[in-house]
């Protein structure tokens, strides 16, 4: 479990710190004032799609995937790999096409891994421990929101280092994952073609509502994730007016603050969950609560009220994180399918990544504000977190 962990916490760390931190840096650097926040749509937008497309393509394949080291350990080196091949392609590039051409890569490797990765927590962990685990895993990812921005306080001054330094522990979390358990081949399965292509993407939410549901809500929870993930850096040195490092140390200490609450409350809340037997109720405070702390700083004018809001968004963060992995493994339509179900729930945490940067300037151009209002992209992702916290209640399939 350790060594599990410790893996996803790579991955997500040299995924998160770009989205987090990276990217924005690089941006200042190379764009205008008033264009900082359109560019960095531009930028995420591909990527988001790439992963979108990714997810269920590789969980298919990594499900049918008949090596002799396993179905699983495959991809995970391979993802690895192409996002390694990514970050230094961003960090080497010098326009707006080779940054978004690194974070597409960036995003198939990611995803790759991750895809094959998430599958070992249905692969391995009963359903009575499965609470633990997400619990664990929300830990671990996290520990990931603050291990990205934290190094690029550091690694700033040099492009190369600020987007290699927090992919470099992926090879050595594979190694030791690799040694953890023996991956085994898959079973006899029909084959993958291109006329499978389709239903990679899809399961049906009329034969499988409860799926439907869950990949509802975290769509629309992650949202609002993605607004407070992409927009931190953007709010502290526009709105609150701080320059590159005021911003980075704030955006550090905003995700010190976070981590710290999300994981107290991720522990808490795993345990709750299984002691009491309920999934939705957990949900539905959460992303109330991560709606409720995204309103909180969009309305911030001082760097106390922004870390007042970050902490409550923690909160909810760690309710969600504890028991969100839980309820999904627990409406999954097909056992045989694990990797492609989660690939394609994984869409709900990608598309939004698409989505929420695409429809951002609707809000960022409303009253005019000059550099685009910010606030508004606040506010809007605390609606999306509302509607998203109550599409829980008509699973059915779980408690």
């Amino acid at each position: 479990m350790f060594a599990y962990l410790l893996t996803v916490f790579a991955f997500y760390t040299a995924l998160f710190a770009p989205l987090i931190a990276s990217i924005s840096v690089k941006l200042s650097q190379i764009s205008s004032a008033g264009d900082k926040a359109l560019d960095l749509g531009a930028i995420l937008a591909p990527g988001a799609f790439a992963a979108l497309i990714a997810a269920p393509i590789f969980g298919a394949l990594s499900d049918r995937t008949r090596s002799r080291v396993g179905r699983r350990k495959l991809w995970i080196i391979f993802g690895c790999v192409v996002m390694g091949m990514g970050l230094a392609l961003m960090a080497t590039g010098t326009g707006l096409v080779a940054l978004g051409a690194g974070w597409l890569l960036v995003q198939i490797g990611a995803n790759a891994a991750l895809a094959a990765t998430n599958a070992l927590l249905p692969d391995l962990v009963p359903e009575h421990q499965r609470g633990k685990v997400s619990a664990l895993m929300g830990i671990a990812l996290s520990l990931a929101l603050l291990a990205g921005p934290y190094l690029t306080q550091f690694t700033a001054h040099d492009n190369l280092l600020m987007f290699l330094a927090p992919w470099a522990i992926c090879p050595v979390a594979i190694i030791l994952l690799f040694g953890a358990f023996k991956d085994k081949p898959a079973g006899q399965m029909s084959p993958f073609g291109l006329a499978d292509l389709g239903r990679t993407f899809w399961v049906n939410p009329m034969r499988y509502p409860d799926f439907g549901w869950a990949f509802l809500s975290r769509f629309l929870v992650f949202m609002g994730v993605a607004y407070f993930l992409t927009y931190q850096f953007f709010f502290l040195s526009d709105q609150l007016k701080l320059n590159e490092a005021e911003a980075l140390k704030a955006l550090g200490l905003s995700q010190l603050i976070t981590t710290v609450v999300t994981v107290t409350f991720t522990l808490l809340s795993g345990w709750l969950s299984d002691r009491i037997g309920r999934r939705k109720p957990v949900v539905l405070v959460a992303g109330l609560l991560v709606a409720l702390g995204l309103l909180v700083i969009g309305t911030s004018t001082t760097i106390t009220q922004f870390l007042i809001g970050a902490a409550i968004y923690g909160v909810g963060q760690g309710v969600y994180f504890a028991v969100d992995m839980a309820l999904v493994a627990a409406v999954l339509p097909n056992p045989e399918d694990t990797a492609k179900d989660l690939g394609v729930f994984n869409i709900a945490s990608a598309f939004p990544q698409t989505v929420a940067p695409v429809i951002a300037p609707v809000f960022l151009s409303i009253g005019a504000v000059a550099g685009g209002n910010l606030p508004a992209v606040f506010i809007a992702g605390a609606i999306f977190a509302i509607v998203g916290a109550f599409a829980v209640m008509p699973i059915r399939k779980t408690r």
